[in-house]
């Protein structure tokens, strides 16, 4: 991990976009100029923890660059990923709590940079902090009702169901549109797969497979490309394999 001070490594486009983030909502551009004098800018390489299960938190997190997967993880190790977040995304809430701990894990999955701000910048620099944190409780409703989704998916859905959510979640997310198709920018493996739909590695290739005799998904220059979104969508209706 490297550590930079914020007047050096955050730029005016990227403090226009943490203002435009929903934490920030009726919070004015100077009163977010404070939180970030506050804060620090750290650069992550591809498998570095920001935190992990049990460890304590530094603060809120906001990616400036790169990706980070928030993941379950077993004590043998196996991993669950919930999510991933790449650029202009907000998480760490859980510092918010008197403990401090976390009860998942933030691993980056593309080197990122990252800034850092701690949980007691927010009653020091701002005057009416509830807003803040009536933002921050909005945005957790939000993700604790795509969290139920995916719980209901894992208990009665098959596993192509599952991957089909998935690929469908991060093409809504980073998805690039055309001639129709839909090109996932981002590498992803089908291992990634796996981890984030509680299959198998040996299960998922074969659903790609068929997908891909299918024509709805396909694998062209290392980046996943749906050639058929409503097909693909049809699959979250499917009740067994």
């Amino acid at each position: 991990m490297i550590l930079y001070g914020v007047d050096a490594a955050l730029h005016t486009s990227e403090i226009q976009e943490i203002a435009r983030n929903g934490w920030f909502k009726d919070i004015s551009t100077t009163e977010i100029e404070s939180l970030v004098a506050k804060a620090r800018v750290c650069t992550y390489e591809e498998g570095e923890c920001l935190y992990t299960v049990g460890g304590k938190s530094e603060g809120f997190y906001c990616i400036l660059d790169g990706r980070v997967t928030l993941s379950i993880v077993q004590p043998n190790g196996e991993e669950f990923g919930l999510t991933i977040w790449d650029a202009g995304a907000w998480f760490g809430e859980a510092a918010m709590h008197n403990d401090g701990v976390m009860p998942i894990q933030a691993k980056v999955s593309s080197r990122a940079k990252v800034l850092v701000l701690p949980v007691s910048a927010i009653d020091q620099c701002l005057p009416n902090p509830s807003s803040f944190y009536y933002n921050v409780t909005m945005d957790m409703i939000g993700r604790a009702k795509q969290l139920y989704k995916l719980v209901e998916l894992l208990l009665f859905k098959p596993l192509h169901a599952r991957v089909a959510m998935r690929v469908i979640h991060l093409i809504e997310m980073f998805g690039k549109e055309k001639d129709g198709s839909f090109i996932l920018p981002l590498k992803f493996n089908q291992s990634d797969f796996a981890e984030m739909s509680g299959g198998s590695r040996q299960r998922v290739n074969q659903i790609f497979r068929n997908w891909a005799e299918q024509g709805i998904v396909r694998k062209e220059n290392k980046r996943y490309v749906v050639h058929d979104i409503n097909a693909l969508k049809k699959e979250l209706d499917a009740t067994e394999d």
